[in-house]
């Protein structure tokens, strides 16, 4: 239903019908699991792809080891199946024959995996940046019903209750699934090589080197459908939804599933369809978020480049996600070294972005909104880029958005603050767009908090660079001003005196 309704936009119409299936499909499904034993029902430890079969040249007889011409004993050694699922009831354990493998020698994806790809393409998420909580496809019943039927999948036997949030076994559980269905997920969003001329290079040389994705067998990629845009949008929301759910520490805990979904998480960025970008950034946000910087030291590269590639090439309606994975992921990757070029590079990039797009609405509310922990990081060090940082953000204490305004202004103050032993030589250029945005503030829904904003502001103007902006501010004193403004130049007034350092003498 959901490929259904994405490749035909007028089949919007139709969507509470298609969610409505969705959730009678979902709840069957978690009916059906639930009566199963633990050992189907649980994810598998080992994925089948990386399992080691017994292929012809392991049972060729040339390639049999000899066996050992010394006159020692043979040293019994007991192989014990990694493949253990958490303990079942001894009333399940003891209906099942020792014997059975319950066919996943054969299986590619367990049921588990299956079940956790179907309903995190209806579960609800975080939002972010015009990226919707719930896909378009879903609705709230069908999003209750994935959520019911994770929680009775994968969820422990004495916590079945049905709650917004999922128990530890459950998160560890999605995290083995997410690491599971990786290559389907990646065959989802492989892109098809766009035509190029004869001596035009495939690739750009320019570009980090991708890690490689897991793939699929060949028979199964051969009869598998071919990877379309809308195809890949499904797979990018059901990646960032496994990596939400399933988060910290459980991600980097189970081994191998972060060297797998590291590919995925860039095929989506790479994408050519900016819905699946956008996808995509909010997956690799949610990935940052959900390991540690240990565990990211093989792939920061890689993460970084496709960031800022991303944010360079970014539509609006993608921008705000773009800027989102873009500081998360160098304030994950990078060390905590104000001097780090990683973290500068980083706020070159976004500061480049904010010059030559500050007049997109879509822009400036991401910036605002997600560049401070940046400039909070560099500290002193963004001294250096006041000349182009100050302009934006002033023309932003204007925006119609009042969002835009107040998040401009904390930004403001959050600069000064970081750079004061800089901002004296800059202070008198700033009171102008203050005392206008702080006249005007009537004209808002949020007038209080703008001007709470504007004098935390100028409060550190005023401690920063003390009698140079005092004068700048005391001539308007002498000028008729709005009344508006005389509220602002009260509470400088208030503010208490500098005093005067006297000249520090050698003592005798």
């Amino acid at each position: 239903p959901a490929l259904a309704l994405v490749a035909d936009p007028t089949a919007a119409g139709s969507a509470s019908q298609t969610a409505a299936l969705a959730s009678e499909r979902l709840e069957r499904m978690a009916s059906t699991l639930a009566a199963l034993p633990v050992k189907l029902r649980y994810p598998p430890r080992r994925y089948q792809d990386s399992r080691p079969g017994n292929t012809l040249r392991e049972s060729s007889p040339e390639m049999r080891t000899p066996p050992p011409t010394t006159s020692r004993k043979p040293l019994i050694i007991e192989i014990v199946d990694e493949d253990v699922t958490p303990s079942a009831p001894e009333d399940e354990k003891a209906a099942q024959p020792e014997t059975s493998t319950s066919g996943r020698e054969d299986e590619y994806l367990s049921v588990a995996s299956i079940a956790a790809l179907a309903a995190a393409a209806y579960v609800s998420g975080a939002e972010l940046h015009g990226v919707d909580a719930l896909p378009g496809w879903s609705s709230l019943s069908a999003a209750t019903a994935a959520r019911a039927l994770l929680q009775r999948a994968f969820g422990s036997e004495t916590e079945r209750a049905l709650s917004d949030t999922l128990d530890e076994q459950a998160r560890e559980n999605l995290a083995r699934c997410l690491g599971e269905s990786a290559p389907v997920l990646a065959h989802c969003l492989a892109c098809a090589p766009e035509p190029r001329w004869g001596a035009e290079p495939e690739e750009d040389d320019r570009r980090e080197p991708r890690p490689p994705a897991p793939e699929l067998p060949p028979e199964l990629a051969e009869a598998a459908q071919l990877a379309s845009a809308e195809s890949a949008l499904v797979a990018a929301t059901r990646l960032r939804r496994l990596i939400e759910m399933a988060g910290y520490p459980w991600i980097g805990r189970i081994e191998g599933v972060v060297s797998r979904v590291v590919p995925c998480v860039l095929r989506a960025m790479d994408h050519k369809n900016a819905s699946v970008r956008r996808e995509g950034c909010a997956a690799l946000v949610a990935f940052v978020a959900s390991v540690t910087r240990t565990e990211l030291r093989w792939h920061g590269a890689a993460l970084l480049d496709a960031a800022a590639s991303t944010l360079s090439a970014s539509t609006p309606e993608v921008f705000g996600t773009a800027a989102a994975a873009h500081v998360r992921t160098a304030l994950a990757v990078c060390s905590d070294d104000t001097r780090d070029p990683g973290l500068m590079t980083a706020f070159t990039a976004i500061l480049d972005a904010a010059n030559s797009r500050g007049h997109e609405p879509e822009v400036a509310a991401a910036w605002v909104a997600e560049v401070p922990p940046l400039i909070a990081a560099l500290k002193l060090s963004v001294a250096s880029h006041l000349d182009r940082l100050f302009p934006p953000l002033l023309s932003w204490l204007h925006a119609r958005d009042d969002a835009v305004a107040c998040g401009a202004a904390s930004c403001l103050e959050l600069a000064c603050r970081m750079t004061w032993p800089r901002v004296p030589s800059r202070a008198a250029s700033l009171w102008p767009d203050v005392a206008r945005a702080y006249a005007e503030a009537d004209a808002r829904g949020v007038a209080d908090e703008l001007r709470t904003e504007l004098e935390r502001l100028v409060a550190v103007l005023q401690l920063a660079a003390g009698d140079a902006f005092e004068a700048v501010w005391s001539r308007s004193k002498n000028e008729p001003v709005p009344s508006e403004l005389e509220p602002l130049i009260a509470y400088l007034e208030s503010l208490p005196a500098r005093e005067e350092r006297a000249e520090w003498t050698v003592p005798s």
